[in-house]
């Protein structure tokens, strides 16, 4: 069965360098392979006190990254950049972006039919980032473009972003909207784990993506779709209970036409499994939103790769939902 790993990251090797001459975050120390996300919040990608050490599987342009993908059963991975290159100055974001994204579109051509790309842009410069985008689907074949949850003190839901969402839906782009690390001074004291993965990843990400939704964005872009990972980071679990909040309680901050659920039954959003190795947790994301709308990530290599893989086996799933989950619902909703 063909499967397509739509959440496989990686960090230029060249941007890393440039994150090495920083004197705040986003900030890498190589000797110690600590990446200061926000400051004075350090993330460990080395294996001094992360039991998983993969910053080098980051970096991997070359034949390692495929033979772990033939070791797991990948057949193709899709490149997403982890979060950096949107918090640099203009000319640095501009630079890195272009730079990664060639370094994408040229590993895709050196192993043929393994990788896809998605864009990495400028975000915060939305002229330039429209350009990067279109560049990026219209002479890279990219797939989708990859963003985050926040730019430091930014979000995609800014009104300033209407332009670039308008220009993705008009290339028919779909937006994978990754978690970032949180800029929250509450969640910023209690260290990286807190702040990012441990629980500030997903609120992070539920903010920006239920913001675009009551701000009416898929309402304007109909025929936009996102991507969230994580199973839908809390959205299987809370949806009904948002839906019947706003219909009781109306803001007049709220543009949406529809119900929140709508989106998701509509496939404006679609959800991946990037990170989760959770049975309730998958079966209740299959029960809220259907297995059409499920779509397979690992998160490698923040994720062990081979404990995805075990784990995805064992999800009492028919022959005709696997196919859905490994690359149907990929290929319809945001490869096509």
């Amino acid at each position: 069965m063909k499967i397509i790993d739509c959440e496989f990251h990686y960090y230029l090797p060249e941007l890393m360098d440039y994150l090495a001459t920083r004197d705040k975050a986003m900030r890498y120390y190589p000797e110690t392979k600590v990446l200061e996300v926000r400051d004075h919040v350090y993330a460990h990608f080395g294996g001094v006190t992360n039991t998983y050490p993969f910053i080098d599987e980051m970096m991997n342009f070359g034949a390692e990254r495929v033979a772990e993908m033939d070791r797991n059963g990948i057949d193709v991975g899709v490149m997403s950049s982890s979060p950096a290159v949107e918090e640099l100055p203009e000319k640095e974001s501009v630079y890195f972006a272009k730079k990664s994204n060639d370094a994408v579109a040229e590993l895709i051509k050196k192993f043929p039919g393994r990788f896809m790309g998605t864009a990495i842009l400028p975000t915060p410069y939305v002229d330039e980032a429209i350009k990067e985008l279109e560049r990026c689907v219209k002479e890279l074949g990219f797939k989708y473009w990859h963003t985050h949850s926040n730019y430091m003190h930014e979000h995609l839901y800014d009104e300033k972003y209407l332009p670039l969402l308008a220009k993705a839906e008009e290339l028919g782009c779909a937006v994978y909207v990754h978690p970032q690390a949180s800029d929250d001074t509450d969640m910023k004291d209690m260290g990286y784990v807190y702040s990012s993965p441990g629980l500030g990843f997903g609120l992070d990400t539920m903010k920006t993506s239920l913001r675009l939704i009551l701000n009416g964005t898929f309402d304007k872009f109909p025929k936009l779709r996102m991507i969230l990972g994580h199973l839908g980071e809390f959205f299987p679990f809370i949806i009904d209970r948002v839906d019947n909040r706003f219909a009781w309680i109306r803001d007049d901050e709220v543009k949406m036409k529809h119900t929140v659920a709508y989106y998701f039954k509509n496939k404006n959003v679609v959800v991946t499994t990037s990170g989760v190795m959770s049975k309730i947790s998958f079966e209740c994301t299959k029960k809220v939103f259907g297995i059409d709308s499920i779509i397979f990530a690992s998160d490698y290599p923040y994720v062990c790769l081979a404990d995805m893989m075990k784990f995805v086996k064992t999800l009492d799933l028919t022959e005709e939902e696997k196919e859905k989950l490994f690359h149907l619902n990929a290929e319809k909703y945001i490869l096509g």
